[in-house]
């Protein structure tokens, strides 16, 4: 699963370019490098696979996929904190990160977090990606694989509670955006096959059969 680790590690280095970044919104923007990267590489990222594992029957592959990001994400983050001897990078990441939230909270920021970023490796259109990371950064949502070095390199109880709520909450978000998007596929599907099945009607009655 060296793919995951890949994607896992992606996700941190835009860790890292949000925090060291002096423009918030700079950050955000190139945050959206990391998910770009993956999709364009089709590499395995939890919050962009959970969506279907219903429909494709993959629970154990995400787990892994999950177990792998997260390792590739740690990895990339604590190589850094290596690299800033200073340690003044660490203050500032630990002072972004948002498990102060109540666990309701966090819970639904990874709903709306996953929603969006569901979206965007639905489409892979890159300003519809770069949009939507963006946003999710903005707006405090949480994503679990971008968030697991806050539990890995400082963990306590109430870090992996809160860590738990916010991958629940990706979870079902993913699911519930890809029952929707194919719940409106069947639906216009069907239309287009009334229509076409009345097209038909009208032109068997005009050939006399």
């Amino acid at each position: 699963m060296t793919q995951a680790i890949l994607a896992g590690f992606l996700i941190g280095i835009g860790d890292i370019v949000l925090a060291a970044s002096e423009n918030f919104y700079i950050g955000t923007l190139l945050f959206a490098v990391a998910l770009m990267s993956i999709i364009y590489f089709e590499l395995p990222l939890y919050t962009g696979k959970i969506g279907r594992v219903i429909k494709d029957k993959t629970f154990a592959g995400c787990a892994l996929i999950l177990v792998f990001n997260v390792i590739g994400v740690t990895l990339a983050v604590w190589l850094f904190t290596l690299m800033d001897t200073s340690n003044t990078f660490c203050i500032e990441y630990y002072s972004k990160f948002k498990f102060g939230k109540g666990y309701l909270a966090l819970f639904i920021a990874g709903i709306l977090c996953n929603v969006l970023i569901h979206l965007a490796v639905s489409t892979k259109h890159t300003i519809i990606v770069v949009l939507c990371v963006m946003t999710f950064i903005i707006c405090g949502f949480e994503h679990s694989i971008a968030d697991a070095p806050y539990l890995t390199l400082d963990f306590s109880w109430n870090h992996l509670l809160s860590w738990l709520c916010v991958l629940a909450g990706n979870t079902v978000g993913g699911i519930a955006t890809e029952w929707m998007l194919t719940f409106m596929a069947d639906k216009v599907y069907s239309k287009n096959d009334k229509s076409s099945d009345d097209v038909d009607k009208i032109a068997n009655k005009l050939k006399g059969e």
